[in-house]
């Protein structure tokens, strides 16, 4: 079975889940798109753990092997599953979002920090909806708990974009010299990686149905 995990402040019906499911349907690879942060308020109340035991549960409930299609902050969270389950055989990680503690961390002020955890959440654009909500700083504590490289034994296939301002491309290329059985394509793309969508299905195409070991590595 094939899982899609979103990316963050996004969705199962995002244009990328969409875009892939339609492009792998015609070899007969369905794409089980999962909702992590599920309910009225799932997101407000969302952290890494609370996403991963989502995805835990998917995994436990389908006969594997399973492969993992995981956007951005979704692709995070697949290698992470891939580290802790071996019923997960294969992976594709679109711009995965590694150091994601630490990154947040860069980028948030000292003082907005500290507000975001005295107030308790803090406001972020809700892609999915297009509209204001708020993040728990439950989220940005638990994210420090989880390696921001998570070590990976199956193969994988990253795409990223060579002009994502969101998730350096050196970080992605840093987990790809790492993992062995990993490989990194680089499409001429930012983070969202949605000028990309037709190339970076025919990749995927082509490691799920006709790369049988998935361990040659390449860079962009």
């Amino acid at each position: 079975m094939i899982f899609y995990l979103h990316g963050f402040a996004s969705g199962p019906g995002s244009t990328k889940a969409t875009a892939m499911a339609a492009g792998l349907a015609p070899d007969g690879l369905r794409l089980t798109r999962l909702d992590l942060t599920p309910g009225t308020d799932g997101f407000e109340r969302s952290t890494p753990s609370s996403m991963l035991a989502i995805v835990e549960e998917a995994l436990h409930a389908a006969p594997g092997p399973h492969v993992i299609v995981g956007s951005s902050l979704g692709g995070w969270l697949a290698a992470l599953a891939a580290s802790r389950h071996p019923s997960v055989a294969r992976l594709v990680l679109l711009a995965p979002a590694f150091r994601l503690h630490e990154r947040w961390r860069a980028r948030i002020t000292p003082a907005e920090l500290e507000r975001w955890r005295r107030e308790g959440s803090v406001e972020v654009h809700h892609h999915a909806t297009n509209s204001p909500r708020r993040i728990g700083w439950g989220f940005f504590e638990d994210a420090a708990g989880w390696p921001p490289f998570p070590v990976v034994h199956v193969p994988a296939l990253c795409i990223a974009g060579g002009r994502d301002d969101t998730v350096p491309l050196e970080d992605v290329r840093a987990w790809v010299d790492r993992t062995p059985g990993a490989r990194l394509e680089v499409v001429d793309d930012g983070h969202e990686l949605t000028g990309s969508l037709p190339r970076i299905v025919e990749l995927t195409r082509a490691f799920l149905v006709d790369a049988p070991a998935g361990s040659r590595r390449s860079r962009g």
